[in-house]
């Protein structure tokens, strides 16, 4: 681990690796880029359930896209729900680990919902990046490796397991359509 020295008084004061100071508040940061993303997804579903409700309640049916589309923002919530659950809960150092396959996972989330909610692109671009130069810096502090493809294969399962909930839900608000 690399530190930094400066001279006080005629002593030697060894400082903290810079990394170290500037991850807490990138990962605050994270936490807050997640928590607007988390109000522009909620506001998009509460419009486009909206919507499909009011066809569905005329029509007793939907079109395979409008489930899709609200079937794809109901995962893209429950992925950033998840996300800033987890960022929250980093105490740690060692604990930025468990960012690894939520990058995969929010790049996932982002191409799912590119065109559905396309206000949220940039935050999802901006909270993807920023987490992995979180996970980056913390590799160099504590000289870690990570397997990326484990991470890879973690995020997909954290996604089919949102997708199984996001049927569920459909399925729920919509009882009786026959997909």
């Amino acid at each position: 681990m690399v530190a930094s020295s400066v001279f006080v008084n005629d002593m030697v004061h060894v400082l903290p690796n810079p990394y170290a100071i500037t991850i807490k508040p990138r990962l605050e940061y994270c936490i807050h880029v997640s928590g607007m993303i988390l109000d522009k997804l909620e506001q998009a579903n509460s419009e486009i359930h909206a919507k499909n409700m009011q066809f569905y309640a005329q029509n007793d049916s939907l079109e395979n896209t409008q489930l899709e589309m609200e079937s794809s923002v109901l995962i893209a919530i429950d992925a950033i729900k998840s996300v800033k659950s987890t960022l929250i809960s980093i105490s740690q150092i060692s604990g930025i680990v468990q960012i690894c396959p939520l990058i995969s996972l929010i790049r996932m989330v982002n191409s799912n919902i590119y065109g559905i909610v396309p206000g949220t692109r940039h935050d999802l671009v901006e909270l993807s990046t920023s987490l992995g130069s979180i996970v980056m810096d913390s590799g160099c502090l504590l000289e870690s490796r990570f397997d990326f493809k484990q991470t890879n294969l973690e995020s997909k399962q954290i996604l089919a397991e949102l997708n199984l909930m996001a049927e569920s839900k459909i399925r729920k608000f919509y009882p009786n359509l026959n997909s």
